[in-house]
């Protein structure tokens, strides 16, 4: 009977460690997530990408730590997205939106005559039609949807060839990078900086002359 008893107390041992393992993997993955975040919206790509990891199999095995993964793998998918990897994007089934992305991305990279190019523009806006087709509020995807339409047709009507066009040493998450003007002379920037309350005040009275004074 007491041989039991003590099976039984090591079992329950043995549990609440597993459990408390399976936690403490669920909250490293939370935290890595969260950092894997906030390297994608610094920039950081291949940060992200290092950082976007599941909580593993076993923690998997509770419930709701599935979201974990499949976010995991959206945030790595993402990363490679904007370093420009778009063979891998194009690879993940669950990530169809940015896989239209990559598509045109692609397709905008090597450019080619216009009919090359208005046939893989064709494919491109035949998955963006599928993606709003199922989610119509997805604004992104119509948009997107609206602009390679037009696109196409424009490239059709002018029967020119497309010239290759690379962004992606350029392109981020928040668009492309700022650059100064072509044939602008940066010496001659100048930077104006507001002037203080007192200094607006000296120079008020800088301008005005004294009150003359009436002799006589």
């Amino acid at each position: 009977m007491r041989s039991t008893s003590w099976f039984g107390q090591a079992l329950v041992v043995v549990v609440l460690l597993a459990a408390g393992a399976i936690l403490w993997r669920t909250s490293e993955a939370e935290h890595r997530l969260a950092a894997a975040e906030r390297d994608l919206v610094t920039l950081r790509y291949q940060e992200a990408a290092n950082q976007a990891q599941g909580p593993g199999r076993l923690a998997n095995l509770l419930p709701g730590n599935g979201r974990l993964a499949a976010d995991a793998k959206a945030l790595e998918t993402t990363a490679a997205y904007w370093q420009g990897d778009y063979q891998v994007v194009t690879s993940d089934v669950d990530a169809r939106l940015l896989a239209a992305n990559a598509a045109y991305r692609t397709a905008r990279k090597g450019g080619g005559t216009w009919q090359a190019m208005v046939g893989k523009l064709d494919s491109v806006v035949k998955s963006y039609a599928e993606i709003v087709r199922d989610q119509p509020g997805n604004a992104e995807a119509v948009f997107n949807y609206e602009y390679t339409v037009r696109l196409r047709a424009v490239l059709a009507a002018r029967k020119t060839p497309v010239a290759p066009f690379d962004a992606g040493a350029t392109l981020t998450l928040h668009g492309f990078e700022g650059a100064p003007p072509e044939e602008s002379d940066m010496k001659k920037f100048k930077m104006i900086v507001p002037m203080r309350p007192d200094e607006r005040l000296e120079a008020e009275k800088a301008g005005k002359g004294t009150t003359k004074v009436r002799k006589g």
